[in-house]
């Protein structure tokens, strides 16, 4: 068929099953945008930032198990993506880029036309697994099947697409490439063998699933698992949903807690899944796991980066816990003292420890998960609020806690949320920020007016950035830029036609979080209730206690 370049794109994407579009148009990407008037199949969010148009398509991802995607033009449009697909590359979130860019006899030769960038394509290979340039409207289609195979294969990252704005608007005969078949990546044999063998072997397992285990939707496989073996699950913060809160195996987050750590001391074995033993999950690389150490992860490179495995398998985690299952039904373990008591005292213990040194933050987080459906997506910024709920708060799905872990993005909860709502209408969407994040993307509450896809934000002001400032202080005796002076949040609110209140005191907190999900509206809620740093982790709870001296 006869199609422009802008048709190309769209219709590729429709032959993936794309169903929702974030971006902004700009002159360099116009042919695509008309393109996509003639396919009302797919929605198109409109963003008020790139930034906050990425971070839709990673919200949007993470939360419904399919790729995100965003519209960028060329230059700067394109480069204020970069943190957000910095983001979703840190964190396996599979989201698609796809930007305009200069005419291509024009690329490099920097003769000064708009939005020129001298290298546009290579800003991109740092935060992607993988980018490229369509050079001819035949190539898109191939392009584009190339990109989703990247995304839905191996370990789930961002990938990008760079299409001159000529090359959008010519028109040639294309056969649009079908989808590639994906393949599942199966487990080694003799990999698998040895596992069994060793987890049969066990008196005491414990397994630690990572956020691999829900991109995979291992979940169901794990849980089999575990009830087999009788292990304890901890879960790391992206892998949180891995297992319900409230089962009796779940030993939560609580591996980074001094608790933690004496229960994992009982333990003669660990299966990790879908976990990279990253720097805070680790305390630094000071986590000790058991000497004997099952890792399984998607990519080659994270078996052996950190820590040395006994079997390390690189495959699928969900074809892999399957596997291990049917060889373990077959061959099954001895049966082993029930744990359910031991984790529960751990869990109570932490959260009596907490509770201890700061009440406050344990307040916060039994108000929240009392005021929050089961189902609720959970949204973080970054704040303290979300730093007390990434360990504390429970969660009981996959793909119902959404957090910015390994990039650590300020800015990210609001847009995020948007994406999640988007993919999941019916499901309440709660966002915690803090007023200096908020204000990062605070633009993007014209999209939820715009849109109607409500959402409950809760903005904590402390004005100013209120992790940074008792470090400054502890470190130098003094604090530069840590101050800020905000806007009345409620009035903003008002100014983008939201809902908005305030909450004085931790009391209020789950009533009026309560009353604004009853509402079905957006509603900004400012929290002024000062948030002590939190305690669970060593680095933080090292700062809190110096402070109390």
């Amino acid at each position: 068929m006869h199609i422009t370049g802008g048709e190309v794109v769209v219709r590729s994407l429709l032959a993936h099953g794309v169903k929702a579009v974030f971006g902004i148009p700009g002159v360099h990407n116009l042919a695509a945008y008309d393109a996509l008037l003639d396919a009302p199949q797919i929605q198109h969010i409109v963003a008020r930032h790139e930034q906050g148009a990425a971070f839709m398509a990673d919200g949007y991802a993470r939360a419904s198990g399919r790729e995100g995607i965003c519209f960028c033009t060329s230059g700067p449009a394109a480069l204020n993506a970069l943190a957000s697909l910095g983001t979703a590359f840190n964190d396996s979130s599979p989201v698609l880029c796809i930007m305009s860019q200069i005419p291509l006899d024009m690329i490099g030769k920097e003769k000064g036309l708009i939005h020129e960038c001298r290298d546009q394509l290579a800003c991109f290979a740092p935060v992607t697994k993988w980018c490229a340039r369509a050079n001819s409207v035949a190539e898109i289609s191939e392009l584009l099947a190339e990109a989703f195979l990247h995304m839905r294969s191996g370990r789930p990252r961002p990938v990008a697409i760079e299409i001159p704005c000529d090359i959008l608007d010519a028109s040639d005969e294309v056969t649009l490439v079908s989808p590639r078949e994906i393949v599942p990546h199966v487990p080694n044999q003799a990999a698998l063998d040895h596992a069994s063998e060793l987890l049969s072997d066990s008196k005491a397992p414990v397994i630690w699933a990572g956020g691999g285990v829900i991109s995979s939707g291992a979940t169901e496989a794990l849980l089999q698992l575990a009830e087999r073996l009788n292990a304890p699950v901890f879960t790391t913060v992206l892998g949180k949903g891995a297992i319900a809160d409230d089962h009796p195996l779940s030993a939560g987050t609580n591996i980074v807690h001094p608790a933690g750590k004496e229960f994992l001391r009982q333990c003669d074995l660990m299966l990790a899944v879908g976990t990279r033993f990253t720097q805070e999950e680790t305390n630094n690389w000071a986590f000790q796991p058991p000497d004997t150490l099952i890792h399984i992860d998607i990519d080659a490179d994270e078996i052996g980066r950190n820590y040395t495995s006994t079997v390390g398998i690189v495959a699928d985690a969900r074809e892999t816990l399957k596997a291990l299952n049917q060889i373990l039904e077959t061959s099954a373990p001895e049966a082993r003292a029930d744990r359910a008591s031991d984790i529960q005292a751990l869990r109570q213990r932490v959260v009596d420890e907490c509770e201890a040194m700061a009440p406050d933050g344990v307040k916060l987080v039994n108000g929240l998960r009392s005021a929050i459906p089961r189902n609720a997506i959970l949204v973080s910024d970054l704040t303290l609020a979300a730093y007390w709920s990434r360990r504390l708060l429970g969660v009981y799905e996959p793909r119902t806690n959404i957090y910015p872990w390994g990039f650590c993005t300020l800015g990210f909860g609001l847009s995020a949320a948007i994406g999640a709502k988007l993919a999941h209408p019916k499901q309440p969407v709660v966002c915690i920020s803090g007023d200096g994040g908020f204000l990062f993307n605070c633009q993007e509450l014209a999209v939820v007016a715009q849109f109607d896809l409500p959402i409950v934000l809760l903005v904590f002001n402390n004005n100013g950035y209120g992790v940074l400032k008792p470090q400054q202080e502890l470190r130098y005796g003094r604090s530069l830029g840590a101050d800020l002076v905000n806007p009345d949040f409620l009035k903003l609110a008002e100014a983008f036609g939201v809902e908005s209140q305030r909450v004085d005191k931790l009391d209020e907190l789950q009533n009026s979080v309560e009353n604004a999900l009853a509402s079905h509206r957006t509603t900004l809620i400012e929290v002024t209730v000062e948030i002590p740093l939190p305690v669970m982790e060593e680095g933080s709870r090292a700062v809190y206690e110096a402070l109390q001296n």
